[in-house]
């Protein structure tokens, strides 16, 4: 089994399809560095499965299409074919020939094909299982193997061997399982210290939840206790509804009869207001009329004023078309001048032109001659150039050696100084990894100082949110008293604003002087109004006074006399007043015993004293209770008593009393009841906002706290989660520093190696001396006659030059005169259809000034007709004016009639007013009962979520002990003091945490001891299984140390280490004739050799059909290539050879030769040559 066949399309360098052929014996792979020859080898590599794109000198898996060229488009592809001559049948499939295909394309996908059938990659390396072959096989070695070998760093060459024994699957198996291990300890560590933390939290959380059970015991009888009080409380309300309900039916009997009297006299007063309506309707009508001729007296007015308008601008139009018919007579003549002048220039250019057209064609004649005399001379120098180009070709491949090995001089010069960089800033990186693990130290343990302190600070804030918590609840239910008790004085305010807006109670004249006080000089108001009564006495004034509170006190009776004057003129209804400059005669009367003057509990502004003495005098006032008793007393007989209830018995014994329906129809005193009621109301809303200020504050602070708490727990979070990371952290930089070392010391042992490659290269460049003396003679012969060519032409290529100047020079001439003519035509035939556009023009003229004069005379006649209309409208404007002014006399009569209808309507509305305000007032009593019940109601459902039964029961245990359980019960509460109530949640979530981090603990413990079997379970499979391979290695290679030096001795031996996988491997060599020594005694060439003989011995381990040899004997002198290529003749027998190489003597070796050139930059092609 051989490879037959290479087919390269697209890949890296190999733009073409190329195809290379391998015969069974040694084929050699030859040209100059860059050329693309390592490409080949790729390309076997990849199209037998190799994944990793460093192994292919790529980034990534794409990079292997061709990118292009300065001159060539990339492709979108890259595809290689290898034919694999099955003959042997190592390959289970039925083919004698076999091809394997790989594809990939630019955006990343790949195919496989086996036979051209689609498969998969695996299907691929299944098939090379057992075959020596396979992207992991030792089929292809390459000089970067010789120099791990030979490196000073015993890690390279322990790779080679580990790669062969296949134990670095387990060396990365074994390391996961460590890093594991570690991290499995480190969260060991922090669970338990985790676990430590929460079963503390625990404990604590289960002795607030016993607090917290008693707690809600307490509430719930609490809640018990005030949902009965509630009940209590709703009994009593409902019992103190029903004598509200009598009163308000009863008075709702007295209103429908008002209201029946006054539906009677509003149908009286709509009949009225029907005839009224109507004459109305007539006045409008006849005012629609004189409105309707007004318009068209005005619409007649405004169309003369258009038509004069209109007749000025078809004026101004006659006289603009006069002057534009006088432009184009002008503009007619001044064309016909201009259409002379073109048709003389235009004959003159005419026989210009003929002349400069039969001297531009001689012209070209002489151009033509010229030209051909340059092409003979440029093919000469062409031909010398041509001879020049091969002898400098031969020039280039007779110093490619010499640059192939200066170039490889370069080069490991390159990766010397590279390496010595490498070095330099590996020590410097070893320096900062080292002060960063100090500085990293530093920080976990301040880092640690900090958390505490914070954890400290966070249960100090839970215990101050606790008490602010508390303060809140308290401010919380004394706003909510407040704003109860707010809003039934603002309910009180609002009505008796409203009933004094209105001047409810008051006749129409009366409410429109208070309206209009302002313009009433003299009169000081309603006496009602200017009298302060004690509230007890209100109902004891307004019996008294009756009707008389309704009057209007004026200053002086001039005053009074020009109110009632006002109200008459305007017809505003009618008014009592009472002047204060006349004199009242108050009798003075001696004082009752036990009995108070009514006159004492009044106040008033000292110029109404005399006025309220004569009104109250002889009137005495007592309490209600004892009414009854002293109206009995003979020796009262003849005395007004009235009581602070309202019951009155006057000086002739005329009794009055009964029930009243509230204070809002009481007249005396409303004002100072406001007052009194928007005082308490002040008090009550600064109260208010002084609690809502404590409250307020009281959140912010508890606002506050909670942000601390959150800002304190997020940092406690923050700063364990950074105390976490600082420890990875920590771990990290330590294993980078161990890994720095180690860098440092692999770094080393590649300086020395390429120093020694360095000395080989030098060595063999000394011995390459390329002649090249007679090249460079016939190129300068060939120089000096190119130059003289050149010369030639030169002289012929300036005289072509000024024969091409001279005719380009007519030819302007030629172009600037046919554009000259050409410029006289057009003007020509612009002037034409200027003249042509002008008399177009002048005619339609003429023929709109014709128009415009006729229209002229229409609108003169239409202005003189639109005056004869606009007199007649005038006319019938006047007549109908004078009509619509004697209908408004009788219109007004009727008027009159209707407003006396409506004071008597009013004194019945009145009436209507006050019995519908008492009964509202009633039922505003009704609906507080029943809104306080329902109250009692939304406040033990808002606060508790408990209702009321509908049909509480009557036997219910009284409010005052009830309110004794329910202090008792809040006292039991505050000694408990205040607990968590989320806490049972809180405990649960904690101690299932507790219990899950404990299972998580085991579950680690677990897994650790697990790990520490599989690293041993690891260690023992990957040591027998090295020890094996290495034993086979070492036997290999002594036998072909044998076969590369003739003789001598060599071996394999591990030292330092006991364990086989931790020991160094040193190389022994003896070559024929001389003393067993290491590795660093032999020369450069003995050690090359010596390293190729160790690869051959790693290769018969894992014997494959074919071998690829990648350059590895660059290094070798002429003594050792011999002995390599007699080697590999020797291998050829039995197996292929496919050599990229530079060595003369290993190309002499090959049975067939390619070469790899880059005849364009960027592009590979193959050449063949079959040795015989």
């Amino acid at each position: 089994m051989h490879i037959s066949k290479l087919s390269l399309y697209g890949f890296k360098s190999f733009s073409k399809k190329s195809e290379i052929y391998f015969g069974k014996g040694i084929t050699a792979i030859v040209g100059p560095n860059g050329c693309g020859k390592t490409n080949i080898v790729d390309a076997i590599r990849w199209v037998i499965g190799e994944q990793k794109s460093s192994v292919l000198r790529a980034d990534r898996n794409t990079d292997v299409i061709f990118n292009g060229t300065a001159t060539r488009r990339p492709l979108n592809l890259a595809e290689v074919s290898l034919t694999i001559h099955n003959v042997s049948g190592r390959i289970t499939l039925p083919y004698a020939d076999i091809v394997i295909t790989r594809r990939v394309y630019r955006n990343g996908e790949s195919e496989y094909f086996i036979n051209n059938n689609l498969c998969r990659l695996k299907d691929i390396t299944d098939l090379f299982i057992d075959t020596g072959m396979g992207a992991n096989a030792y089929s292809i070695i390459e000089l970067k193997m010789i120099e791990d070998i030979l490196s000073e760093n015993p890690d390279e060459r322990k790779r080679l061997f580990e790669e062969a024994a296949g134990v670095n699957k387990y060396r990365v198996q074994r390391k996961a399982a460590l890093r594991k291990l570690e991290a499995t300890r480190d969260d060991l560590i922090r669970l338990k210290d985790i676990i430590n933390e929460v079963d503390a939290k625990v404990k604590n959380l289960r002795r607030q939840l016993k607090r917290y059970e008693k707690h809600q015991e307490i509430t719930t009888q609490l809640i018990d206790t005030e949902v009965l009080l509630a009940t209590r409380k709703i009994v009593d309300l409902r019992q103190s509804l029903d004598p509200l309900e009598n009163q308000i039916t009863e008075e709702r009997m007295v209103l429908s009869r008002v209201v029946s009297e006054l539906n009677k006299n509003e149908s009286i007063w709509q009949s009225r207001q029907k005839e009224f309506e109507e004459q109305e309707t007539i006045l409008e009508e006849k005012n629609r009329q004189l409105a309707n001729i007004r318009e068209e007296r005005n619409r007649y007015a405004t169309g003369e004023l258009l038509l004069r308008e209109q007749l000025r601008n078809i004026n101004r139009t006659i006289e603009r078309l006069q002057n534009d018919i006088r432009q184009a007579d002008s503009t007619l003549a001044s064309a016909e001048q201009r259409d002379a002048e073109l048709k003389q220039q235009h004959d003159e250019i005419q026989q210009s032109l003929n002349e400069k057209r039969e001297a531009f064609k001689n012209s070209e004649t002489d151009s033509t001659a010229v030209e051909q005399q340059y092409a003979q001379a440029n093919a000469e120098i062409q031909a010398l150039q041509q001879e020049l180009l091969g002898l400098s070709k031969k020039q280039t491949e007779n110093s490619m050696r010499f640059s192939n090995l200066q170039e490889n001089i370069n080069q490991r010069q390159k990766e010397l100084n590279s390496v010595e960089e490498q070095i330099v800033a590996q020590q410097e990186n070893e320096k900062k990894i080292s002060q960063s693990l100090s500085t990293t130290r530093d920080k976990i343990s301040a880092l640690n100082a900090d958390l505490q302190s914070r954890k400290d600070n966070l249960e100090e804030l839970e215990q101050r949110y606790i008490e602010y918590f508390d303060e809140e609840q308290t401010f919380q239910r004394e706003c909510r008293d407040l704003e109860s008790r707010l809003d039934r004085y603002t309910n009180q305010i609002r009505f008796y604003q409203e009933i004094i807006q209105s001047k409810e109670g008051f006749s129409p004249g009366l409410q429109y002087v208070l309206d209009h006080l302002q313009d009433f000089p003299g009169i000081k108001g309603a006496l009602s109004d200017l009298l302060s009564v004690d509230r007890q006495y209100y109902l004891a004034v307004e019996t008294v006074l009756k009707d008389v509170s309704r009057l209007l006190v004026a200053e002086d009776r001039e005053s009074a006399l020009r109110t009632l004057a006002i109200l008459a003129e305007k017809e505003q209804g009618r008014v009592s007043v009472i002047p204060l400059d006349r004199q009242y005669q108050n009798s003075q009367g001696g004082t009752i015993r036990d009995l108070i003057p009514l006159s004492s509990y009044i106040k008033c502004e000292k110029s109404l004293t005399d006025l309220k003495e004569f009104l109250f005098q002889g009137i005495y006032c007592c309490s209600d209770a004892d009414f009854d008793r002293l109206i009995r007393n003979a020796e009262l007989e003849g005395v007004a008593l009235v009581s602070d209830q309202g019951r009155f018995r006057d000086a002739n014994g005329i009794l009055t009393g009964g029930s009243q329906t509230g204070d809002s129809n009481i007249l005396v005193g409303r004002a100072e009841k406001l007052r009194q009621l928007e005082t308490e109301a002040d008090k009550l809303s600064e109260q208010l906002w002084a609690a809502q200020a404590q409250l307020e504050s009281t959140q912010q602070d508890l606002a506050k706290i909670r942000t601390q708490k959150e800002s304190l727990t997020g940092a406690i979070k923050a700063a364990e989660q950074q105390l976490l990371q600082l420890r990875d952290q920590s771990n990290k930089e330590e294993a980078q520093l161990t890994e720095s070392r180690s860098i440092q010391k692999t770094l080393d042992e590649n300086r020395i190696g390429l120093r020694v490659l360095i000395e080989n290269f030098q060595e063999r460049l000394q011995k390459e001396d390329p002649d090249k003396t007679n090249l460079d003679q016939q190129i300068a012969i060939l120089e000096d006659r190119i130059n003289i060519a050149r010369e030639k032409a030169a002289k012929i290529r300036a005289e072509l030059d000024r024969s091409v100047a001279d005719r380009q020079n007519r030819r302007i001439e030629l172009i600037n005169l046919e554009n000259q003519f050409r410029n006289i035509c057009d003007s020509q035939e612009i002037n034409r259809r200027t003249v042509e556009r002008t008399v177009e023009n002048k005619e339609k003229a003429i023929a709109e000034l014709q128009t415009s004069e006729q229209e002229a005379k229409d609108i003169g006649a239409k202005i003189e007709a639109n005056q004869l209309r606009l007199n007649e409208a005038q006319e019938r404007v006047t007549t109908a004016e004078k009509d619509i002014e004697e209908f408004r006399q009788s219109f007004q009569t009727i008027r009159q009639n209707i407003q006396q209808l409506n004071e008597k309507l009013f004194n019945l509305r009145h009436e209507k007013e006050l019995l519908t305000e008492s009964i509202s007032k009633l039922e505003l009593d009704r609906s507080e009962y029943k809104a306080a019940a329902e109250k009692i109601k939304s406040v033990l459902l808002e606060k508790y979520n408990r209702e009321i039964s509908a049909e509480p029961s009557d036997d219910l245990p009284e409010e005052d002990e009830l309110i004794k359980k329910v202090e008792r019960f809040k006292r039991n509460l505050e000694l408990i003091g205040m607990v968590n109530m989320t806490v049972r949640d809180e405990y649960e979530e904690e101690n299932s945490r507790l219990e899950f981090l404990t299972e998580q603990r085991d579950d680690l413990i677990k897994s650790e001891k697990g790990l520490n079997d599989v690293i041993t379970q690891v260690d023992n499979i990957a040591r027998d299984q090295y020890s094996e391979i290495f034993e086979k290695i070492r036997q290999n290679f002594k036998s072909t140390f044998t076969i590369f030096f003739g003789g001598g001795e060599a071996d394999l031996k591990m030292t330092g280490d006991s364990d086989p996988l931790e020991a160094q491997i040193e190389i022994w060599a003896c070559p024929s004739g001389k003393k067993m020594r290491s590795l660093k005694m032999l020369s450069a060439g003995e050690k090359a050799l010596t390293a190729i003989a160790l690869l051959f011995g790693i290769y018969q381990v894992k014997p494959s059909p074919f071998c690829i040899l990648d350059e590895v004997d660059a290094p070798l002198d002429d003594e050792n290539t011999r002995r390599f290529t007699n080697v590999i003749r020797t291998f050829a027998e039995k197996t292929q050879f496919i050599i990229v190489t530079h060595n003369k003597s290993t190309m002499s070796i090959a049975d067939s030769l390619y070469g790899v050139t880059m005849a364009e930059s960027g592009v590979s092609q193959i050449v063949s040559v079959k040795l015989e």
